[in-house]
């Protein structure tokens, strides 16, 4: 259909009372595309629901029409800040669609992994991600499975499993590896350095750090590069290395104030770290000083 001939909203609307079935449940999506796209994900979203609801007591449902309007859901409850509210509609369309069509099932519980995650309900996240992994489609690729496992090991992370998050986080990194796929490798190794420096592991901190930041200055990527080089000073200083620590603490906090968007969290933590280095060479005004005015920041970090 040419862009000519495709109907305006209004046209859509008329055709409702017109119709019935899959023809109705697709006219809803159609307005449900159009609602997304200006922005009124409220309407986005009743739309999706209109149709998903017609999709749902036909005996036969196309699984593509009916996973579009699962996504179409998730989509607007994520536009509209219901995070969470998105993780457990996925979860229906899991129990939907799973008897069935489990690649798709095994989809939306990813989907529904990742809702969770951003909701910060880390233990359904990882749960969801863990089940995931146990129905693993046999032709999937390396980075797919590499996902799992990195989802995995970050909501352990996030949940202060630092213990659990290493061999997932290295099972990831080795099929990443093969994947091929060196940004990924490196969202391993900058976790992997922060869950040995919590488990006071230096010597293998030190190491994905470095990986880490060797990534970060051969892509030129500032963003990046702040939080490699404070993963790498907190390692230097973890085995004993405080004058390199300082140094790199001290990069990163720079490339950091210099960016477009300062990242605040990188910023107090680059602080604390100094202070403590500072504090290990026996230069407690200066830390004192960083410690006072970090305050400030923390402080309006905390009420926002």
């Amino acid at each position: 259909m040419t862009e000519e001939n495709t109907p305006n909203e209004k046209e859509l609307w008329k055709r409702i009372p017109e119709t019935q079935g899959v023809d109705r449940a697709q006219t809803f999506v159609a307005l449900s595309h159009i609602a997304f796209d200006r922005g009124d994900h409220k309407a986005s979203l009743a739309l999706c629901e209109s149709a998903r609801e017609i999709y749902e007591t036909l005996a036969t449902t196309n699984t593509d029409d009916l996973l579009h309007v699962y996504q179409g859901i998730t989509g607007s409850l994520k536009h509209l800040d219901r995070e969470g509210e998105a993780a457990e509609f996925a979860l229906h369309a899991v129990a939907v669609l799973k008897e069935d069509h489990p690649a798709e099932a095994v989809s939306m519980l990813r989907q529904a992994g990742r809702h969770y995650f951003s909701a910060g309900q880390y233990e359904r996240s990882l749960t969801c991600h863990q089940s995931a992994l146990t129905e693993l489609d046999p032709d999937i690729s390396e980075i797919n499975i590499g996902v799992d496992y990195y989802n995995i090991g970050y909501a352990h992370y996030m949940l202060d499993h630092f213990a659990d998050a290493v061999p997932n986080l290295i099972k990831a990194r080795e099929l990443f590896k093969q994947g091929k796929a060196p940004e990924r490798v490196f969202y391993c190794d900058e976790y992997l350095a922060a869950a040995y420096i919590e488990l006071e592991n230096g010597v293998d901190a030190l190491l994905h750090a470095q990986r880490a930041v060797d990534y970060a200055v051969t892509m030129q990527n500032e963003v990046l590069d702040c939080w490699a080089r404070y993963r790498l000073g907190s390692a230097k200083f973890m085995i004993g290395d405080s004058e390199d620590a300082e140094k790199e603490l001290r990069k990163s906090r720079r490339m950091n104030t210099q960016a477009c968007h300062v990242d605040w969290e990188l910023a107090v933590n680059v602080e604390k770290e100094l202070a403590t280095v500072l504090k290990a060479k026996g230069e407690e005004d200066e830390a004192n000083e960083i410690l006072r005015r970090i305050k400030v920041i923390e402080q309006t970090m905390d009420d926002a």
